[in-house]
């Protein structure tokens, strides 16, 4: 029994150092990153285009991020393959951010259609309330206890960017300062995770020739 608990917890802490790479950060920073640019854009663009122009942007930081794990992380941390059962709390992760986005999107179209009985602040309520649930829910199934700090950061976003936009009329409803410190943050901290990793674990060929 002790042999089977000691090779779970050895599979745990390398599924954790595996993913400890500050990728996810990163990208999920960048993610986020359109609640602070979008809303300047679509005075320009539109709400869909301002929108739609974020996906060449998140498909070169995709190709960026997944060239420099390849060349630079994996062959410092390694790259393990899953148990079965730590691949099915992937695919519920997956299908978690699936329905997650359905939801987040019906709220954007019930707030879209501007139903009369809806007070002026709920979809900033709603956006906070879905973060929170978004990041939990991550946090959980990746059993990375950072995410949790994580939604609650970006669940005060929308709060305050409307505090900001009542008090002091802030454009935008505060989101563009918001959610462009909270993603900053979260994009500073996946880079000084990554260059750590780079500059503290040499490769395997330097390691055997020092």
């Amino acid at each position: 029994m002790r042999a089977k608990i000691s090779l779970k917890e050895i599979e745990r802490n390398m599924y954790r150092q595996s993913i400890q790479d500050g990728i996810i950060d990163i990208q999920i920073g960048s993610i986020l990153l359109i609640f602070a640019v979008a809303p300047h854009l679509s005075e320009y663009l539109g709400d869909f285009w301002s929108s739609l122009i974020f996906l060449p942007f998140w498909g070169l930081i995709y190709l960026a991020l997944r060239t420099v794990r390849k060349k630079y992380l994996q062959p410092r941390i390694g790259q393990i393959q899953y148990r079965s059962s730590r691949k099915k709390r992937l695919k519920s992760l997956t299908l978690s951010i699936f329905i997650f986005n359905l939801l987040a999107l019906g709220a954007g179209f019930l707030f879209l259609v501007k139903f009369p009985n809806f007070p002026e602040s709920m979809p900033m309520v709603v956006l906070s309330i879905l973060l929170m649930t978004g990041f939990s829910l991550a946090g959980y199934l990746l059993e990375l206890p950072r995410f949790y700090a994580y939604g609650s950061l970006y669940a005060l976003a929308p709060l305050i960017g409307e505090y900001l936009y009542i008090t002091y009329t802030t454009p935008h409803h505060g989101l563009p300062i918001t959610f462009g410190i909270a993603s900053g943050l979260l994009i500073l901290i996946g880079l000084v995770i990554m260059i750590r990793i780079i500059t503290g674990y040499p490769l395997p060929d330097q390691e055997y020739l020092a």
